[in-house]
């Protein structure tokens, strides 16, 4: 079976790390938000070339 879940525990739990990203799919992923999950999702990788010399 597949699970649809964002967590899940089995046979056990483990408290939730700030620095691990945690919560559910769709709209109820909260946890991700502050992750280099979430940091890659609101990114947009782009090339900014600069002549900074005077």
């Amino acid at each position: 079976r597949s699970l649809d879940f964002g967590c899940v525990w089995i046979n056990t739990h483990i408290p939730f790390l700030s620095e691990m990203p945690h919560g559910g799919f769709k709209h109820s992923g909260y946890g991700k938000d502050l992750s280099m999950y979430g940091f890659e999702d609101y990114t947009r990788i782009k090339h900014v070339m600069a002549n900074i010399e005077p």
